[in-house]
């Protein structure tokens, strides 16, 4: 498999600067004493790292501050599942703890409810995934500095693009191709003749695209569901990531080269 990064890169500051206030009192002094359990969300941004049992970890804040990021041995492209928030990340003095959901790509494998906890300074973000019954696995995230890519809708018209297909608890990895028309509307087919059909939603700032994928009734590991995340392209827009799940419901989906 190709490596496909998320291209997960953000300049972010953990709290966003405010705008030109006109009507702010420049001779208004801070709070002296601040609520130290102020809670704010965790910003946008893009990261990597690796955990103690040097797997590769590459990862999105989304827009949400929802956290995703995929999970690989060996070598950073040879992806093994993903890791989804199940909300979005809340700080509080630095720290947050999240329930989320694990997605292995080995066949017949159900998700797996985790707990993150995370301690952020000054870009990095150290913590802990806790899986039970299993031990827990600690890991280190340095955020992306680089200038990101704008993901905007004219990137993937008219695109046709094929890569694996993975959908949890299924038969394994499935050559599926995904062809777009305008305004972020696809359709597409597996190998084994699963049908699916989607959308991209342009975001914000413009760093990833919102997906939304229905699989239909034959065929499919998924058969009949929507599964809705998060998309990328690389840097020459010809490999795209997808990871999407059904939120509750344990299913979740990646289709990338």
């Amino acid at each position: 498999m190709k490596k496909l990064a998320l291209y997960l890169l953000v300049g972010a500051a953990l709290v966003g600067c405010g705008g030109d206030d006109s009507s702010s009192n420049s001779n208004s002094s801070p709070d002296p004493n601040p609520d130290p359990n102020l809670s704010v969300k965790l910003m946008p941004g893009f990261y990597e790292g690796r955990t103690n049992e040097k797997e590769f970890l590459e990862g999105l804040v989304d827009d949400n501050s929802r956290l995703w990021f995929t999970y690989a041995e060996d070598k950073p492209d040879n992806v093994i599942g993903f890791l989804s928030s199940n909300g979005p990340i809340i700080l509080n003095n630095n720290k947050f703890q999240v329930s989320a959901k694990g997605y292995p790509y080995d066949n017949n494998r159900a998700s797996r409810d985790n707990t993150i906890t995370g301690d952020y300074k000054l870009g990095v973000i150290n913590g802990t995934f806790y899986e039970l019954p299993s031990k827990p696995i600690t890991y280190n995230l340095k955020l992306k500095t680089a200038s990101f890519k704008k993901h905007t809708l004219d990137k993937i018209d008219n695109k046709t693009i094929t890569a694996p297909l993975y959908v949890t608890s299924g038969t394994g990895a499935a050559e599926a191709t995904i062809k777009f028309t305008t305004n972020g509307n696809f359709t597409g087919k597996d190998i084994k003749g699963c049908d699916i059909s989607g959308k991209f939603t342009q975001v914000a700032s413009q760093r990833y695209f919102e997906s939304s994928i229905t699989f239909g009734q034959i065929n499919c590991s998924a058969a009949g569901e929507t599964l809705t995340g998060v998309a990328s392209l690389d840097d020459v827009d010809t490999n795209l990531l997808i990871l999407g799940t059904n939120g509750s419901s344990g299913r979740g989906m990646y289709f990338g080269s």
